[in-house]
């Protein structure tokens, strides 16, 4: 990824993502990326592993804002 694509990849986790990710556990968050990568084999290896660290990072950012 290029970081122009990396920034809007942020951006994109921040406001589609987060707003339904505070109210889950990680678990939760970690079961749906589960079942999306089972149901999309064209994802790349590592992507589910990378978007919950995103996740996880942008919501706990957000909590200790709060």
């Amino acid at each position: 990824m290029t970081l122009e694509e990396e920034t809007l990849f942020r951006e994109k986790i921040k406001e589609t993502i987060l707003p339904l990710a505070m109210n889950m556990t990680e678990e939760q968050i970690r079961n749906i990326i589960l079942s999306v990568e089972k149901a999309n084999s064209e994802l790349p290896v590592g992507f589910g592993a990378m978007l919950f660290e995103q996740i996880m990072i942008h919501k706990y950012n957000q909590l200790k804002k709060l």
